[in-house]
């Protein structure tokens, strides 16, 4: 017997061949004239008496799902230890990134925060990112810093401060790090993105 699909696509071609008309009205002996118009109305009326019920099949029952309410609590658990470890990892590396004495050691701890960050490829859900990256940033605006001569504008005079071009870009490619991995995919048959910070 053949396939719903197979005989929807038969219907179709018939139908299409049905729908090459006459370049000229066909007039028959016992009626009046018959346009393009009416062979074609009448044609897709056919195709569609045939083809509709073949498109929305019902179902039978109503489909039921069993909830596993233990398996879904389990993976719920093992989650958020996973969580809770990778936050109390995560909290080592920020650690060192606010303690760092001077620049050096600052660029260090970003840069193996940032290859720790990458090896991941993802924060795992429950980590505060916000507040994370604030206390990141905290940490480089507490560096030493040194005067030098920049473009004037309407808040700094043509003087500005930095701890360093290498502290900066040790900065930046940690903050570039963790804006990437960070973030959120939501969308079922569309991937949408959004910023975490």
């Amino acid at each position: 017997m053949p396939s719903a699909r197979g005989l929807c696509v038969a219907l179709l071609l018939g139908g299409a061949s049905a729908l090459r008309l006459p370049s000229k009205a066909v007039v028959p002996s016992s009626a009046g004239a018959v346009t393009r118009r009416d062979v074609a109305t009448a044609a897709a009326g056919l195709l569609g008496a045939f083809a509709l019920p073949l498109a929305a099949p019902a179902f039978d029952t109503i489909p039921t799902v069993d909830a596993d309410f233990a398996k879904t609590e389990k993976e719920r658990a093992e989650r958020a230890a996973i969580s809770k470890a990778k936050t109390k990892e995560i909290n080592n590396f920020i650690r060192a990134i606010e303690t760092a004495e001077d620049k050096g050691k600052f660029i260090e701890a970003c840069d193996k925060y940032a290859v720790w960050v990458i090896g991941e490829g993802k924060f795992p859900e429950g980590v505060p990112i916000k507040p994370m990256v604030a206390r990141i940033r905290d940490a480089y605006e507490d560096l030493p810093k040194k005067k030098f001569r920049c473009p004037p504008t309407r808040d700094n005079n043509g003087i500005c401060y930095s701890p360093g071009q290498d502290a900066e870009e040790a900065y930046e490619a940690l903050i570039k790090q963790i804006r990437k991995y960070s973030l959120i995919l939501v969308g079922d048959y569309r991937t949408v993105t959004f910023k975490a910070f």
